[in-house]
């Protein structure tokens, strides 16, 4: 709780889901001068509660609602109206960051004209519209709901954005802190969430509630010449349709300095965007693409990848493999079972959904170079697994105990020529690091659970696909 409560005054840190990345640009506003409301003051233009204001004050009936929904997971620009010129919050000294600010923006931008939600201080926005019976409202979370907490001296509201089983992830700006950021909890811990004192969601209007993210696969690099590089990936979704699909792109040199968030073009199932070195500081090395799809109905599937461009260009130089390797693997998933087959840097199992991994099966295909690949688990009440080789599986089934960590290496005459790159997402620690080579990658003696890993083959001595410092904890009693 004490850390929530420092949410609320803009103390928190950003969330990752492995890979929710802001370009810089975006995170700071422009010559604004805000402050949180405090207790007891108003928006000018607000709508007074009483009787008299009444009439002025449309129902539920006669709002007009959207049909499909695309969640928010990027800062509004400062361009955009409906949180800057013709926000109410904003135009009367109380803009972004601010939750009530953005919270009133969003509702603008996804309803598309101006919501008829209070003009007042967060913890009243609840109260505000049950009085004037405005719009329907409940405890159970929705797309593009109002989420209202009344803790604290001003309370907290926020956006839902998607929700995934029993995940909400909403959108959210604090007084004095981020201008915009998004977080997630699991459904029925609302009240322990923000600054407490959860009050409900208000229903600001009934969007597409698709329950299937988009299917995503087959990453892959193509084209890198002189300019850049091509990325393509496979995206479908039979509900609500693909709405966007976002390539952001970094590289390793100064951290993610010049990260940004190209936007993809969909032709068919296909996705792609061309990449160039020149947005990206004519810089050469390790590229990180993370790929983001969302459908109509909110949700969205994420993978990853990557690419070592080298000096010359060309991709590769005659130290290195003129072929590359290709990588698959699956795990078996609590609740879930085998999940399909992942290809080189894509997530394979979980995250935020609070599933084990309980086995994996690893492939290459070699592309005639004499190379394979042998790994080994360590499973919960077991300990370290014997090694086991390409397609066969390592952990259990059928028996509920979680895999906890992990060592992938190469075999063959050839497997000097290249590094097989893996990292987890572990309970409680998020990703960790990238391991190679065998080198042990998870935790131990915790009794946390593998959720996801990620597995690349590169060219041996190319860089590798993030940071290396810390890819296996152990408790030491």
């Amino acid at each position: 709780m004490k850390n929530w409560f420092f949410k609320s005054l803009g103390l928190y840190t950003v969330l990752i889901m492995a890979l929710l990345i802001f370009p810089a640009s975006v995170l700071a506003d422009e010559n604004i001068t805000a402050r949180e409301m405090l207790p007891g003051d108003v928006a000018a233009g607000s709508i007074k509660l009483n009787t008299a204001d009444q009439g002025s004050i449309k129902t539920s009936e006669s709002i007009e609602v959207s049909s499909s929904f695309t969640p928010r997971l990027t800062a509004p620009t400062r361009d955009n109206t409906y949180y800057y010129e013709n926000n109410i919050y904003y135009l009367n000294g109380y803009g972004m960051p601010n939750c009530t600010a953005y919270a009133w923006g969003r509702a603008y931008e996804l309803l598309g004209s101006e919501p008829n939600l209070s003009h007042y201080n967060a913890n009243q926005w609840w109260g505000y519209n049950q009085d004037n019976g405005i719009y329907t409202y409940g405890d159970t979370p929705k797309l593009g709901a109002i989420a209202c907490w009344g803790g604290s001296e001003c309370g907290h509201v926020a956006v839902v954005e998607s929700i995934s089983g029993d995940q909400v992830t909403i959108s959210e700006s604090s007084w004095s802190g981020s201008l915009f950021e998004n977080n997630t909890y699991t459904i029925g811990s609302e009240n322990a969430t923000s600054v407490g004192g959860f009050q409900g969601y208000i229903y600001i209007g009934e969007f597409v509630n698709d329950s299937t993210p988009p299917a995503l696969s087959n990453v892959q690099i193509k084209n890198i010449d002189e300019e850049g590089f091509t990325v393509t990936c496979n995206v479908a979704d039979a509900e609500s349709g693909i709405d966007s699909v976002m390539f952001p792109t970094w590289t390793d040199i100064n951290g993610q300095d010049d990260i940004i968030w190209h936007q993809g073009s969909v032709d068919g199932n296909t996705a792609s965007c061309r990449i160039l070195y020149s947005n990206h500081n004519n810089e050469r090395g390790a590229y990180t693409v993370h790929i983001y799809a969302y459908n109509r109905g909110g949700l969205s599937s994420i993978a990853a990848t990557a690419t070592t461009i080298d000096s010359n260009t060309s991709g590769k130089t005659d130290d290195v493999p003129d072929k590359s390797i290709a990588c698959s693997y699956q795990t078996q998933i609590q609740d879930i079972g085998w999940q399909g087959v992942k290809k080189a840097g894509e997530i394979s199992g979980t995250f935020g959904e609070s599933k084990r991994l309980e086995a994996i099966k690893i492939n290459l295909d070699s592309h005639g170079y004499d190379i394979g690949v042998q790994y080994r688990t360590h499973i919960e009440n077991i300990g370290w697994q014997e090694p086991v080789k390409s397609g066969e599986m390592s952990g259990t089934e059928g028996q509920a105990l979680r895999l906890e960590a992990i060592k992938i290496s190469l075999t063959g005459a050839d497997a000097d020529k290249f590094d097989i790159y893996y990292r987890v997402h572990a309970e409680n620690f998020g990703w960790l690091d990238w391991a190679k080579n065998g080198q042990e990658s998870g935790t131990a003696g915790f009794g946390y659970r593998l959720e996801a890993i990620e597995i690349q083959v590169l060219p041996k001595g190319s860089a590798a696909p993030g940071a290396t410092t810390q890819p296996y904890v152990e408790n030491v009693v």
